[in-house]
């Protein structure tokens, strides 16, 4: 599946879960993340540190829990950008085991 096809896909999901809203806090919401990130997810440039899409990933931080949690989410967090963009943001993507 190409990162297009893959992103469109969870891009999909996103919305419905945003939707439902299940078990998050009003303020969580993963599509606030992909205009600004999109092209540093898919592409290989990682994202200035005082970027949009790191402050964006910033606010949603107390929010990555829920999402890494979430087994809709896992082929897109698996993806190799995601690493990059938060490595450069200097967030670090929790474990979905030792969240709570």
């Amino acid at each position: 599946m190409s990162y297009a096809s893959l992103v469109a896909t969870m891009l999909a999901m996103t919305i419905h879960m945003v939707q439902v809203n299940v078990g998050m806090a009003q303020e969580c919401d993963p599509m606030k993340l992909v205009p600004p990130c999109y092209s540093f997810v898919t592409g290989n440039t990682p994202p200035p540190p005082d970027s949009e899409c790191c402050n964006v990933l910033h606010d949603q931080n107390k929010c990555l829990c829920g999402y890494v949690k979430n087994p809709a989410y896992q082929p897109f967090l698996g993806m190799p950008g995601i690493k990059t963009v938060a490595q450069a943001c200097s967030i670090t993507i929790p474990d979905p085991k030792t969240c709570t």
